[in-house]
Protein backbone atom coordinates (compact mmCIF):
# COMPACT_ATOMS: atom_id res chain seq x y z
CA UNK A 1 0.00 0.00 0.00
CA UNK A 2 2.56 2.21 0.65
CA UNK A 3 4.31 2.13 -2.66
CA UNK A 4 1.16 3.26 -4.40
CA UNK A 5 0.36 5.91 -2.22
CA UNK A 6 4.01 6.89 -3.31
CA UNK A 7 2.89 6.27 -6.86
CA UNK A 8 0.02 8.53 -6.07
CA UNK A 9 2.31 11.69 -4.27
CA UNK A 10 4.37 11.39 -7.48
CA UNK A 11 1.21 11.72 -9.60
CA UNK A 12 0.00 14.78 -8.18
CA UNK A 13 3.38 16.52 -7.85
CA UNK A 14 3.82 16.56 -11.22
CA UNK A 15 0.10 17.71 -11.95
CA UNK A 16 0.88 20.65 -9.45
CA UNK A 17 4.24 21.78 -11.17
CA UNK A 18 2.37 21.24 -14.62
CA UNK A 19 -0.34 23.83 -13.55
CA UNK A 20 1.97 26.06 -12.35
CA UNK A 21 4.63 26.71 -15.74
CA UNK A 22 2.25 30.17 -16.50
CA UNK A 23 2.41 31.35 -13.04
CA UNK A 24 5.96 30.54 -12.67
CA UNK A 25 7.08 32.25 -15.92
CA UNK A 26 5.15 35.46 -15.02
CA UNK A 27 7.03 35.76 -11.93
CA UNK A 28 10.42 35.72 -13.91
CA UNK A 29 9.33 38.90 -15.80
CA UNK A 30 8.00 40.90 -13.27
CA UNK A 31 10.12 44.27 -13.06
CA UNK A 32 12.64 44.03 -10.12
CA UNK A 33 12.60 47.91 -10.27
CA UNK A 34 10.56 51.48 -9.86
CA UNK A 35 9.21 52.89 -13.14
CA UNK A 36 9.93 56.70 -13.41
CA UNK A 37 6.36 58.34 -13.46
CA UNK A 38 6.22 59.91 -17.28
CA UNK A 39 5.50 63.56 -17.24
CA UNK A 40 5.30 66.26 -19.39
CA UNK A 41 6.33 70.50 -19.16
CA UNK A 42 3.81 72.96 -19.62
CA UNK A 43 4.69 76.52 -20.04
CA UNK A 44 3.31 79.43 -18.29
CA UNK A 45 5.96 81.89 -18.85
CA UNK A 46 8.52 83.56 -20.73
CA UNK A 47 11.09 85.99 -20.02
CA UNK A 48 14.33 87.06 -21.70
CA UNK A 49 17.68 85.47 -21.63
CA UNK A 50 21.27 86.67 -22.56
CA UNK A 51 21.42 84.16 -25.86
CA UNK A 52 25.50 84.66 -25.39
CA UNK A 53 25.44 82.85 -21.89
CA UNK A 54 26.69 79.23 -22.56
CA UNK A 55 24.74 78.07 -19.56
CA UNK A 56 26.04 75.82 -16.72
CA UNK A 57 24.41 76.62 -13.13
CA UNK A 58 21.01 78.63 -12.77
CA UNK A 59 20.29 79.42 -9.30
CA UNK A 60 17.58 81.78 -7.19
CA UNK A 61 18.27 83.24 -3.74
CA UNK A 62 15.91 85.52 -2.13
CA UNK A 63 14.26 86.37 -5.33
CA UNK A 64 17.48 87.19 -7.17
CA UNK A 65 18.58 85.24 -9.69
CA UNK A 66 22.16 84.20 -10.31
CA UNK A 67 23.94 82.12 -12.97
CA UNK A 68 27.46 80.39 -13.93
CA UNK A 69 28.43 80.22 -17.98
CA UNK A 70 30.99 78.29 -19.65
CA UNK A 71 33.61 78.32 -22.22
CA UNK A 72 37.56 78.62 -22.00
CA UNK A 73 37.91 82.84 -22.37
CA UNK A 74 34.23 83.95 -21.60
CA UNK A 75 33.24 82.05 -18.20
CA UNK A 76 31.46 84.06 -15.68
CA UNK A 77 29.41 84.18 -12.55
CA UNK A 78 26.93 86.35 -12.99
CA UNK A 79 23.61 88.13 -10.96
CA UNK A 80 21.02 88.84 -13.71
CA UNK A 81 17.74 90.18 -13.77
CA UNK A 82 14.71 87.85 -14.36
CA UNK A 83 12.70 90.66 -16.03
CA UNK A 84 14.63 91.38 -19.04
CA UNK A 85 17.65 88.68 -19.09
CA UNK A 86 20.25 91.39 -18.78
CA UNK A 87 23.40 91.22 -16.40
CA UNK A 88 23.75 93.36 -13.19
CA UNK A 89 27.13 92.45 -12.56
CA UNK A 90 29.20 89.69 -13.02
CA UNK A 91 32.94 88.41 -12.38
CA UNK A 92 35.54 86.44 -15.29
CA UNK A 93 37.32 83.25 -14.53
CA UNK A 94 40.28 82.86 -15.89
CA UNK A 95 40.82 82.01 -19.50
CA UNK A 96 42.20 78.56 -18.62
CA UNK A 97 39.03 77.74 -17.07
CA UNK A 98 35.75 76.30 -17.61
CA UNK A 99 32.67 77.44 -15.09
CA UNK A 100 30.57 74.46 -14.63
CA UNK A 101 27.98 74.57 -11.99
CA UNK A 102 27.12 76.77 -9.15
CA UNK A 103 24.89 76.85 -5.65
CA UNK A 104 24.62 78.33 -2.72
CA UNK A 105 25.44 77.71 0.92
CA UNK A 106 23.85 80.76 2.99
CA UNK A 107 24.66 83.95 1.65
CA UNK A 108 27.72 82.04 -0.25
CA UNK A 109 28.02 80.89 -3.74
CA UNK A 110 30.13 77.48 -4.37
CA UNK A 111 31.09 77.32 -8.45
CA UNK A 112 32.43 74.47 -10.37
CA UNK A 113 35.12 74.16 -13.24
CA UNK A 114 34.84 71.49 -15.45
CA UNK A 115 38.64 69.84 -15.63
CA UNK A 116 40.45 72.32 -13.83
CA UNK A 117 40.06 70.69 -10.54
CA UNK A 118 38.85 73.63 -8.74
CA UNK A 119 35.95 74.91 -7.31
CA UNK A 120 35.82 78.43 -5.52
CA UNK A 121 33.58 80.18 -2.87
CA UNK A 122 32.31 83.18 -3.73
CA UNK A 123 30.66 86.15 -0.87
CA UNK A 124 27.47 86.81 -2.82
CA UNK A 125 27.40 90.75 -2.62
CA UNK A 126 30.62 91.10 -3.56
CA UNK A 127 31.54 88.31 -5.56
CA UNK A 128 35.14 88.17 -3.72
CA UNK A 129 36.45 84.46 -3.88
CA UNK A 130 36.96 83.48 -0.03
CA UNK A 131 38.11 80.05 -0.85
CA UNK A 132 38.75 77.51 -3.32
CA UNK A 133 39.14 73.63 -3.13
CA UNK A 134 40.52 71.21 -5.25
CA UNK A 135 38.92 68.00 -6.41
CA UNK A 136 39.79 65.22 -9.13
CA UNK A 137 37.88 64.12 -11.90
CA UNK A 138 34.92 66.16 -13.94
CA UNK A 139 32.66 69.06 -12.33
CA UNK A 140 29.47 69.10 -13.88
CA UNK A 141 26.46 70.51 -11.66
CA UNK A 142 26.10 71.43 -8.31
CA UNK A 143 23.13 71.85 -5.53
CA UNK A 144 22.99 72.09 -1.73
CA UNK A 145 20.25 69.91 -0.51
CA UNK A 146 20.19 71.66 3.01
CA UNK A 147 22.91 69.13 4.38
CA UNK A 148 25.07 68.61 1.96
CA UNK A 149 26.57 69.48 -1.42
CA UNK A 150 25.51 66.97 -4.31
CA UNK A 151 27.79 67.12 -7.24
CA UNK A 152 27.61 65.41 -11.09
CA UNK A 153 30.61 64.52 -12.60
CA UNK A 154 29.22 63.36 -15.90
CA UNK A 155 28.82 59.23 -14.69
CA UNK A 156 25.83 57.96 -12.70
CA UNK A 157 27.32 58.67 -9.32
CA UNK A 158 26.55 61.69 -7.41
CA UNK A 159 29.20 62.94 -4.82
CA UNK A 160 27.78 64.18 -1.79
CA UNK A 161 30.04 66.75 -0.34
CA UNK A 162 30.04 68.83 3.14
CA UNK A 163 28.93 72.22 2.44
CA UNK A 164 31.67 73.86 4.81
CA UNK A 165 34.68 71.66 3.83
CA UNK A 166 34.02 70.45 0.09
CA UNK A 167 35.22 67.13 1.51
CA UNK A 168 33.23 63.91 0.37
CA UNK A 169 30.87 62.41 2.78
CA UNK A 170 29.45 59.84 0.28
CA UNK A 171 28.44 59.04 -3.20
CA UNK A 172 24.86 57.66 -4.38
CA UNK A 173 24.25 55.57 -7.33
CA UNK A 174 21.56 56.65 -9.72
CA UNK A 175 19.19 54.20 -12.00
CA UNK A 176 16.36 55.24 -13.95
CA UNK A 177 14.27 51.97 -15.08
CA UNK A 178 16.96 49.63 -13.79
CA UNK A 179 19.94 51.30 -15.73
CA UNK A 180 23.03 53.29 -14.70
CA UNK A 181 21.44 57.15 -15.39
CA UNK A 182 24.99 59.29 -16.70
CA UNK A 183 25.45 62.91 -18.24
CA UNK A 184 23.65 64.31 -14.92
CA UNK A 185 24.11 67.95 -15.51
CA UNK A 186 22.49 70.89 -13.82
CA UNK A 187 20.56 70.15 -10.80
CA UNK A 188 17.88 71.67 -8.34
CA UNK A 189 15.92 71.03 -5.09
CA UNK A 190 12.60 70.96 -5.85
CA UNK A 191 9.55 69.97 -3.81
CA UNK A 192 12.12 67.45 -1.85
CA UNK A 193 13.55 65.46 -5.02
CA UNK A 194 16.50 66.37 -7.35
CA UNK A 195 15.49 67.84 -10.84
CA UNK A 196 18.48 67.12 -12.99
CA UNK A 197 18.97 68.35 -16.82
CA UNK A 198 20.56 64.99 -18.89
CA UNK A 199 23.24 66.00 -20.92
CA UNK A 200 22.77 66.56 -24.37
CA UNK A 201 19.02 65.27 -24.03
CA UNK A 202 15.72 67.46 -23.82
CA UNK A 203 14.81 65.11 -20.60
CA UNK A 204 15.04 66.14 -17.16
CA UNK A 205 14.30 64.03 -14.36
CA UNK A 206 13.79 64.01 -10.65
CA UNK A 207 15.92 61.70 -8.20
CA UNK A 208 15.21 60.28 -5.08
CA UNK A 209 18.38 61.72 -2.82
CA UNK A 210 17.80 58.84 -0.60
CA UNK A 211 17.98 55.33 -3.03
CA UNK A 212 18.93 57.53 -6.42
CA UNK A 213 16.21 56.31 -8.31
CA UNK A 214 15.05 58.71 -10.44
CA UNK A 215 11.07 58.30 -9.80
CA UNK A 216 9.99 61.25 -12.22
CA UNK A 217 10.89 61.36 -15.92
CA UNK A 218 10.05 64.61 -17.62
CA UNK A 219 9.82 65.37 -21.46
CA UNK A 220 11.09 68.63 -22.13
CA UNK A 221 11.22 68.65 -25.76
CA UNK A 222 9.82 71.33 -27.86
CA UNK A 223 11.55 74.40 -25.91
CA UNK A 224 15.14 74.44 -27.20
CA UNK A 225 14.87 77.47 -29.70
CA UNK A 226 16.40 76.91 -33.05
CA UNK A 227 19.89 77.26 -33.38
CA UNK A 228 20.83 77.26 -29.91
CA UNK A 229 22.59 75.02 -27.58
CA UNK A 230 21.50 72.21 -25.55
CA UNK A 231 18.97 72.25 -22.76
CA UNK A 232 20.62 73.33 -19.62
CA UNK A 233 19.73 75.59 -16.33
CA UNK A 234 16.77 74.81 -13.86
CA UNK A 235 16.11 77.02 -11.04
CA UNK A 236 12.94 77.09 -8.56
CA UNK A 237 12.28 80.35 -7.09
CA UNK A 238 10.81 80.63 -3.40
CA UNK A 239 9.93 83.81 -3.61
CA UNK A 240 7.25 82.86 -6.06
CA UNK A 241 7.07 79.62 -6.35
CA UNK A 242 7.64 79.00 -9.39
CA UNK A 243 10.25 77.20 -11.84
CA UNK A 244 12.37 78.34 -14.41
CA UNK A 245 14.58 76.13 -17.09
CA UNK A 246 16.60 77.47 -19.80
CA UNK A 247 19.53 76.20 -21.94
CA UNK A 248 22.93 76.86 -23.26
CA UNK A 249 23.39 80.26 -25.72
CA UNK A 250 19.12 79.88 -25.22
CA UNK A 251 17.27 83.72 -26.28
CA UNK A 252 14.43 82.76 -23.54
CA UNK A 253 13.83 81.47 -19.96
CA UNK A 254 10.50 79.45 -18.97
CA UNK A 255 8.54 79.34 -16.26
CA UNK A 256 7.16 75.57 -16.40
CA UNK A 257 5.25 73.06 -14.22
CA UNK A 258 4.96 69.19 -14.96
CA UNK A 259 1.32 67.37 -16.29
CA UNK A 260 0.87 63.66 -17.04
CA UNK A 261 0.65 63.20 -20.79
CA UNK A 262 -2.42 62.66 -22.33
CA UNK A 263 -3.76 59.39 -22.20
CA UNK A 264 -3.88 57.51 -25.65
CA UNK A 265 -7.49 56.82 -26.85
CA UNK A 266 -8.24 53.11 -25.88
CA UNK A 267 -7.42 50.38 -28.33
CA UNK A 268 -10.05 48.35 -30.05
CA UNK A 269 -10.52 44.98 -27.82
CA UNK A 270 -8.94 42.14 -29.41
CA UNK A 271 -10.74 39.45 -30.91
CA UNK A 272 -9.55 35.80 -29.85
CA UNK A 273 -8.68 34.18 -33.42
CA UNK A 274 -9.07 31.04 -34.19
CA UNK A 275 -6.15 30.15 -34.60
CA UNK A 276 -5.15 30.98 -31.14
CA UNK A 277 -8.52 29.40 -29.64
CA UNK A 278 -6.51 25.96 -31.51
CA UNK A 279 -3.23 26.72 -30.09
CA UNK A 280 -5.22 26.64 -26.57
CA UNK A 281 -6.75 23.66 -27.57
CA UNK A 282 -3.87 21.65 -28.62
CA UNK A 283 -2.27 22.48 -25.57
CA UNK A 284 -4.81 21.38 -23.24
CA UNK A 285 -4.79 17.83 -24.82
CA UNK A 286 -1.10 17.64 -25.05
CA UNK A 287 -1.11 18.14 -20.60
CA UNK A 288 -4.30 15.85 -20.74
CA UNK A 289 -2.96 13.01 -22.54
CA UNK A 290 0.30 13.36 -20.55
CA UNK A 291 -2.12 13.06 -17.18
CA UNK A 292 -3.62 10.17 -18.65
CA UNK A 293 -0.26 8.38 -19.86
CA UNK A 294 1.17 8.90 -16.22
CA UNK A 295 -2.46 7.30 -14.62
CA UNK A 296 -1.72 4.84 -16.64
CA UNK A 297 2.23 3.69 -16.10
CA UNK A 298 1.07 4.27 -12.34
CA UNK A 299 -1.98 1.78 -12.62
CA UNK A 300 0.40 -0.60 -14.56
CA UNK A 301 4.00 -0.83 -11.83
CA UNK A 302 1.31 -1.16 -9.09
CA UNK A 303 -0.31 -4.08 -10.34
CA UNK A 304 3.59 -5.73 -11.51
CA UNK A 305 3.92 -5.77 -7.78
CA UNK A 306 1.12 -7.91 -7.15
CA UNK A 307 -1.33 -5.42 -5.37
CA UNK A 308 -1.30 -3.95 -2.29
CA UNK A 309 1.16 -5.58 0.22
CA UNK A 310 -0.72 -8.47 1.91
CA UNK A 311 -0.04 -8.07 6.02
CA UNK A 312 2.27 -10.13 7.89
CA UNK A 313 0.31 -13.21 9.04
CA UNK A 314 3.25 -13.59 11.75
CA UNK A 315 1.94 -10.06 13.44
CA UNK A 316 -0.09 -9.87 16.37
CA UNK A 317 -2.55 -7.13 17.75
Amino acid sequence: MLRGRRGLSVFFTALFLLSSIPIIGAQDTEESYVRAESLVVVVHDNVSHDSAAYTQGLEFHQGRLFESTGLYGNSTLREVNLSSGSVIRSVDLNASEFGEGMTFVGDEIIQLTWQEGIAYRYEMETFDIVANYAYEGEGWGLVYDGHQLVMSNRTDVLTLRNASTFEIEGTLNVTLNGEPLTKINEMEIWEGILLANIYQTEEIVGIDLNSGVAILHIDASGLRPQGAGVMNGIAFDSATQSLWITGKEWPMMYNITFIEPEAPSEPEPEVESPASTEDKLVYSNVVLAIMVAAVVILLAMNLKDGGPNPPDEGATE
